[in-house]
């Protein structure tokens, strides 16, 4: 078998998880003429690609090859690396700092053990043998020459013991900040002699020769995104950017890929349509849909020749004697037993066909009580795509049946004998596990409803129960080893800690999902597995902005200029922030919202400090009427604009006239003379909360550079001479 590993060329990136794209050089070599002639069947070569991450979902994995490689089957595993391949388990900057701390290390234990001596060594030694002791001089002229000596030596350790103590606390942090930088370079690691990597087994055609490429897809889901946006003015012209925050924690660093960030949603449930029927004639009720179908008759019969070779074999599913009845009485599916007999307690015996003797053996199986079984119902059916194990036992030697016993079992068992829930009739959220147990159809056993659905009907991770079994016969989910649930729990804990990132300011990840649309960088990109996000240039486009300036004098004397920017992307634009710069200065931050493509986003540049404005208004009152019983409040308003910038600008000034109550015949509001004409305004439908507004008017004109321009407007209020309004009858202040 020879091993591989394959390149990350594509990344599709949803709003929750990620689809890779591999692509790998296989070299396959024909196997020489006369191994072949050596066996009967010569075994299909295999391609093993390593190297890929724990997080890997396994049904989700894909295969297309081109070239002279004819892939047959695929295979997903998992193993351990071999020590020389995880030897080298730190990065070089890292072991250098380690090295450099363990010497320091060393150095300052030695220099302690030195002091350590030199204090416990005495002075003063007892004499030992017969002779005379020397002169009381010169014994003192010694000992002073060795306390000199010990002053000396303690005095040149302290002083390496502080320079040793200096450079530990230097290679200290030097290790702390290259472990630091290695962190948060990314996750993507050699694995170490205890951890564990996924991998792919690829089984080509026999006799295949040449050269392929193969390019492996598989889905992950620790990984998100969220749109962000920069658009550049220089006129009436705009550079569009578009860009990304990506985080991904995968357990492998994309390096150089062309990134894809999509809008769908992998996971995302969609019913299709169910077209009603169309009939001629009278109207007749339609048939009520049944929830359930009744497994196929005549499976116990494939049995029989593994019952008359190896007798007493399925205690748990009941025997079977010659003439194909069972001997204990096994209930229908959907009862109490799930269908099938069960022992009381303790353990039984299960046969199973040992090849080494060519016979059949007795295994001991423990059994748990009656309360402890699982409740009825179909088993649960985890992600897994493990081959199923080797647990079938061959019937005898011989007979007709049983080389396709367990293939037509395998045929003739499908799902639905499960009882799968109808989407039409529990919805998305029942076939997901979402909506409890499925509901109860017409014509479907009463104690089919007491059963829970599984969660998931994952068909692919089905396989046929052992006929030494107590299940044979049905469906049962393929069994998981501690390594794959490790796994599971591992790639759960990735997706749960990404789920925990908070969005960067003013990112949003909730757009309608009416219709997806894939953007494609321009370039490739690098995202480090680091659970951090990152700001990723996607792609630019030219396109043209329409400047204009919305004034309303009434409430405050700006004028606030806004740009109304052309999507120029092939699809929509999604909800998220967007950086405004005019001839490379920076302006404001604003949002986007859901645009779809051709249309136009309007975004607010803040006050034109070279547009100036102000509001002057007039009042008087006359009596009016033949007996003098009226008056009329005249109120005059003039709006001066002053255009200082070296451009002209298009000016929208907003205005407002008082409205008299509906019913109300006491009030009248007359419009006098405008000048220059306005027009009547609005609110936009979408700001529910101007929708009560009522008496709006508007100018739109177009002011040059540098040039001043008056508005006026007159309207008189007509009440009875004895009313007054409330709050006084000057309007306008």
């Amino acid at each position: 078998m020879m091993e591989v590993e394959a390149r990350i060329e594509q990344v599709t990136l949803y709003a929750r998880g990620a689809r890779v794209r591999r692509a790998a050089t296989l070299a396959v070599t024909p196997e020489p003429a006369g191994a072949a002639a050596g066996h009967a069947t010569a075994d299909p070569p295999r391609i093993r690609i390593v190297g890929l991450p724990g997080a890997l979902i396994d049904d989700t994995v894909r295969v297309e090859a081109e070239g002279g490689a004819v892939v047959t089957a695929v295979h997903v595993g998992v193993d351990a690396p071999a020590p020389e391949a995880a030897a080298d388990e730190a990065a070089p900057e890292v072991r250098a700092a380690q090295h450099r701390m363990a010497i320091a290390e060393a150095e300052v234990a030695r220099i302690k053990a030195a002091l350590a001596i030199l204090t416990a060594a005495p002075i003063a030694l007892s004499p030992e043998g017969d002779d005379p002791p020397p002169a009381w001089h010169a014994i003192v002229a010694a000992r002073r020459a060795l306390v000199g000596l010990r002053a000396e030596r303690e005095l040149a350790l302290r002083d390496q013991a502080a320079t040793a103590s200096r450079e530990l606390e230097r290679a200290g942090r030097a290790l702390a900040a290259a472990v630091d930088r290695d962190r948060r370079a990314g996750s993507d690691r050699r694995p170490k002699l205890h951890e564990v990597r996924k991998h792919v087994e690829l089984e080509l055609a026999t006799g295949a020769t040449g050269g392929g490429t193969v390019y492996l897809e598989y889905q992950v889901a620790a990984a998100r995104w969220a749109p962000s946006y920069v658009a550049r003015l220089d006129g009436d012209r705009v550079a569009f950017e578009l860009r990304a925050a990506v985080a991904q924690d995968t357990g492998e660093d994309w390096t150089g890929v062309a990134l894809r960030l999509s809008t769908a949603e992998p996971e995302r449930f969609g019913a299709l349509p169910e077209l009603a029927s169309q009939r001629i004639g009278r109207r007749q009720a339609d048939p009520p849909r049944a929830g359930f179908r009744a497994p196929p008759v005549g499976a116990a019969e494939l049995y029989l020749d593994y019952a008359r070779a190896f007798p007493g074999a399925g205690d748990g599913g009941g025997d079977l004697d010659l003439d194909g009845e069972e001997t204990q009485e096994r209930s229908p599916i959907g009862s109490q037993d799930g269908g099938r007999s069960r022992p009381a307690s303790g353990a039984f015996k299960q046969q199973v066909w040992d090849e080494e003797t060519s016979r059949a053996k007795q295994i001991p199986v423990a059994m748990p009580p009656p309360g402890a079984m699982p409740p009825p119902g179909p088993p649960p059916m985890p992600r897994s795509s493990a081959p199923p194990s080797a647990g079938y036992a061959p019937g005898s030697p011989g007979s007709p049946k049983s080389a396709g016993a367990l293939a037509n079992v395998k045929t003739m068992f499908s799902a639905a004998a499960y009882g799968a829930p109808d989407m039409k009739k529990t919805g998305p959220a029942d076939a997901l596990g979402g909506g409890g147990a499925p509901r109860q159809e017409s014509g479907a056993p009463a104690e089919l409803a007491a059963s829970a659905a599984p969660p998931r009907l994952d068909y692919a991770n089905l396989r046929m129960a052992p006929p030494g079994s107590a299940d044979r016969g049905t469906l049962i989910a393929t069994p998981r080893g501690p390594t794959e649930l490790a796994l599971d729990s591992s790639a759960r804990s990735r997706v749960e800690r990404l789920a925990e990132l908070a969005l960067p300011d003013g990112c949003s990840t909730d757009w309608p999902h009416t219709y997806d649309y894939a953007f494609t960088s321009d370039g490739a990109v690098d995202v480090a597995s680091d659970r951090a996000w990152h700001s990723i240039a996607v792609t630019a486009r030219p396109s043209t902005a329409k400047l204009r300036h919305v004034a309303v004098p009434r409430e405050q004397p700006d004028a606030f200029r806004i740009a109304v920017i052309a999507n120029p992307l092939a699809g929509p634009l999604l909800p998220g922030p967007i950086d405004v710069y005019d001839r490379g200065n920076f302006l404001v931050t604003s949002t986007v919202d859901h645009t779809p493509p051709g249309a136009s986003v309007e975004i607010g540049l803040g006050v034109d400090a070279q547009v100036k404005l102000s509001r002057n208004t007039e009042f008087r009152e006359e009596a009016a009427g033949m007996l003098r019983g009226a008056l009329r409040l005249h109120h005059a308003i003039r709006i001066d604009v002053d255009n200082l910038s070296d451009r002209a600008i298009d000016l929208e000034v907003r205005e407002r006239l008082p409205v008299a109550r509906d019913g109300d015949t006491d009030v009248e509001v007359v419009a006098g003379k405008i000048d220059p004409a306005w027009e009547r305004w609005t609110p936009d439908p979408d700001a529910p909360r101007d929708r009560r507004l009522r008496g709006g008017y508007r100018w739109r004109l177009t002011i040059a550079a540098r040039t001043k321009r008056a508005l006026r407007a007159a309207y008189e209020v007509k009440i009875a001479g004895k009313h007054e309004l409330v709050g006084g009858n000057r309007r306008e202040s």
